[in-house]
Order: structure tokens, then C-alpha cells, then sequence
């Protein structure tokens, strides 16, 4: 494919968290789990607090397992769940080893939120954040900027900049040339444009949020140009 876009690397950071990990929902939703009373009458700006308070008021693995019931809900079973509990009491990392890649980032925000309520029992769980400069090398190309960047897209970005022998390249090779890649959202956690410019070319900047293993190689990049694409949408993608 001809390329669409000139890429280049501004900045890969190591982080504790990111941004929508616990919004106000979220605090509520744990809050009615933990039969907190008068939960709607609370204020947003002290949803976060109070949620930290009620899971101190148990037991570590007792709060690990709550959160945990919260984020991932019937996804996954009642053992599987006490795993990842083993795991966080362990100083492991089940949101970059856990099985099923699309339950990593709610596990990641699972340890977040049990950092923050018991700070010498669990370690503050690493993601990075990788900032690009996206400039658009035809018309339609550019009409992507302006969209809420799709995970697929972002994800075919970062396939673009890897090399073959990226995990990312081993793992997905066929999804990332494909016109669907359901993955995408496990392996993209949070992604926004911002600084979009309609100028000739048209250009973005790209925040990228993941885990360390899918962000640490672009360590080795600097700049590479793109052909990266939105999935394709089929009538049983369509909302009904």
C-alpha cells in the first residue's frame, strides 16, 4: 500500500496511570457494589475518595477481588478472578500476562485504583505513553485526524513503525493487514488526537496508552511513514 502518513516519535514515557481508568460512574458503580449508602447523593469530586475509604475497610485480597468483580464483571470466572488477585498480592503483572488480551487494560485499572487504597501492599502498576507527530500525506488520509482515532488505526500505526520481529508484528501479522482487527482495543488501551491542523498537509498529534509490551520498542524508532487504515465496517458491525 502507498503510504498515507509521515510518522515521528516524540516521546515514550513510563507511567502509573492514565487518563478514564476510575471516572465518576465507575467510583459509583464499585460504591452500590460495596453497598455504600446515599452513593448518588455524593459529589463527583469526592466519588475517588470515598471509594478508597470503603476498600480499605476490608481485607487486601477482599478489595482486590471486589474491584476486580467491578471492572471485569461475568467476563471471566470466580477462580480466574482470585488468579489475578494471587497475582497483584505476588507483584506480578497480569495486565501484560493475563490470556485474553482484551481484559488487560481493566485489570491494569483494577491495580491502579488498589495502589492508591493500599500503597505498601500493592505496587504501582507501568504503562507508557507514546506521543506522535501524524502528518497526513493525501486528502483523504488527513480526514482521519479529525476523528476519534479507532484502535485498529492506531494499532496499524504502531505496525508501520516495528519491526517483523516486534511482538506486536509475531502475534498480529495477519490482523494488522486485514480490514478487521478485533484485538485492537486489548492492545490500544486509550488513544486521542489533539493540536489537529487543517493546514496543507493536515497533521495530529497522537497520544498513545498501552502496555510495556507493546509500547517499549518504539524506543528504537524515530520517524517511518504509514499506511494505516480504519477497519472496515460490515453490516453486522453496524448498530441496529
Amino acid at each position: 500500500m502507498k503510504p498515507l502518513f509521515n510518522v515521528s516519535v516524540s516521546s515514550l514515557t513510563t507511567l502509573h496511570d492514565m487518563p478514564h481508568t476510575w471516572d465518576a460512574d465507575d467510583c459509583r458503580q464499585l460504591l452500590l457494589q460495596l453497598e455504600m449508602e446515599d452513593v448518588e447523593e455524593l459529589a463527583a469530586s469526592d466519588l475517588l475518595e470515598m471509594t478508597l475509604m470503603a476498600l480499605q475497610d476490608l481485607e487486601p485480597d477482599e478489595a482486590a477481588d471486589a474491584v476486580l468483580e467491578c471492572k471485569l464483571q461475568k467476563s471471566i470466572s470466580v477462580g480466574a478472578r482470585q488468579n489475578i488477585v494471587q497475582d497483584f498480592l505476588g507483584d506480578q503483572n497480569p495486565w501484560e500476562e493475563g490470556a485474553d488480551v482484551m481484559l488487560h487494560s481493566k485489570i491494569f485499572a483494577s491495580a491502579v485504583l488498589l495502589q492508591k487504597a493500599f500503597p505498601k501492599i500493592f505496587a504501582k502498576p507501568d504503562l507508557m505513553e507514546l506521543v506522535l507527530e501524524v502528518t497526513a500525506l493525501h486528502a483523504d488520509a488527513g480526514a482521519l485526524l479529525s476523528k476519534t482515532p479507532e484502535p485498529a488505526f492506531v494499532a496499524r500505526i504502531l505496525g508501520d513503525g516495528l519491526s517483523e520481529r516486534s511482538i506486536l508484528e509475531r502475534l498480529y501479522d495477519k490482523q494488522l493487514h486485514s480490514q478487521c482487527f478485533p484485538e485492537a482495543p486489548g492492545i490500544i488501551w486509550h488513544a486521542e488526537f489533539s493540536h489537529v491542523t487543517s493546514a496543507v498537509p493536515p497533521s495530529a498529534t497522537l497520544t498513545v496508552y498501552s502496555s510495556v509490551p507493546w509500547l517499549q520498542a518504539m524506543e528504537a524508532v524515530s520517524e517511518f511513514q504509514s499506511s494505516a487504515y480504519n477497519d472496515t465496517k460490515t453490516e453486522e458491525s453496524e448498530p441496529h
